[in-house]
C-alpha cells in the first residue's frame, strides 16, 4: 500500500489501520450511546458491536470514559473548525458572527445525537469522569471563545459594534447559544436557525428601546 505515491511503512500501515480501527469504534460507540445512554453501555456490547474481541477494544480504548471524552472532544474539534472557516467567509464582524453563530447550530442539527447523551445524560455520569473531562475540554472550549472574542473585537474596533468587552460578550453569548440548544432538544419543533439569528440581533440591539437609552 501506499499514501501518495509513497509505500507505506509497516509502522505506518499499523499506524494506519489503528486510526482507522479507532475510529470504526466510535462511530459505534456513538451510536450506543445515543440509543441505550452512557450509563447502560458496557465495554462488553461495544466489543460485540463493533465485531472485535474486549482485549482489543481495550488496546484501543482504556475504559468508557476515555471513550466518550475521544468523542465529544472530537465534537468540539470539528465544531471549532467550522467556527473558523465561517469566520473567514470575508465581510464584517458582524455578518462573520451571524455565520458562526449559524454554523454552529447547523452543526448541532446534524449531530443531535451527540448533544443529547452528553447535555441530557452529563448530570448522571460519576464525578470523577465529569472532573477529567472538563480539565481535558477547557482548553477546547477556551478555542471556541477566543474566536468569538475576536470577532467582538474586530467589530469594536472597526465601529460596528458599541465599545464593550469583548470576553464578556464572548462569553455571553456562547451561554445563550448553549442554553437555545438545549432547548431545541426538549422542543424538537423549534426552528433553530431562525431562533439563532433572532438570538444574534438581539445581542447586538439589546432589549432597551432608543427613547430609553
Amino acid at each position: 500500500m501506499s499514501t501518495n505515491g509513497r509505500r507505506l511503512t509497516p509502522a505506518g500501515r499499523r499506524a494506519r489501520e489503528r486510526a482507522v480501527r479507532r475510529a470504526e469504534v466510535l462511530e459505534t460507540t456513538r451510536s450506543l450511546f445515543a440509543r441505550k445512554g452512557y450509563q447502560r453501555t458496557t465495554m462488553v456490547a461495544v466489543a460485540a458491536a463493533s465485531e472485535i474481541a474486549l482485549g482489543t477494544l481495550y488496546q484501543v480504548f482504556p475504559s468508557k470514559e476515555a471513550m466518550l471524552c475521544s468523542l465529544l472532544e472530537d465534537y468540539i474539534d470539528r465544531l471549532i473548525e467550522r467556527g473558523r472557516q465561517a469566520a473567514a467567509g470575508g465581510g464584517g464582524a458582524r455578518e462573520q458572527l451571524v455565520r458562526v453563530v449559524r454554523s454552529q447550530l447547523d452543526f448541532s442539527l446534524q449531530n443531535a445525537d451527540v448533544l443529547r447523551f452528553y447535555l441530557s445524560g452529563w448530570t448522571g455520569y460519576e464525578f470523577a469522569v465529569r472532573q477529567r473531562f472538563g480539565e481535558r475540554i477547557d482548553d477546547k472550549y477556551e478555542e471556541y471563545l477566543r474566536l468569538l472574542e475576536s470577532l467582538f473585537r474586530r467589530g469594536v474596533r472597526d465601529g460596528d459594534f458599541v465599545a464593550g468587552p469583548p470576553r464578556r460578550l464572548a462569553v455571553t453569548l456562547a451561554g445563550m447559544i448553549h442554553a437555545l440548544v438545549r432547548r431545541w432538544l426538549r422542543e424538537r419543533r423549534l426552528d433553530l436557525l431562525a431562533e439563532g439569528d433572532a438570538l444574534v440581533e438581539l445581542l447586538l440591539h439589546g432589549v432597551v428601546s432608543e427613547a430609553r437609552r
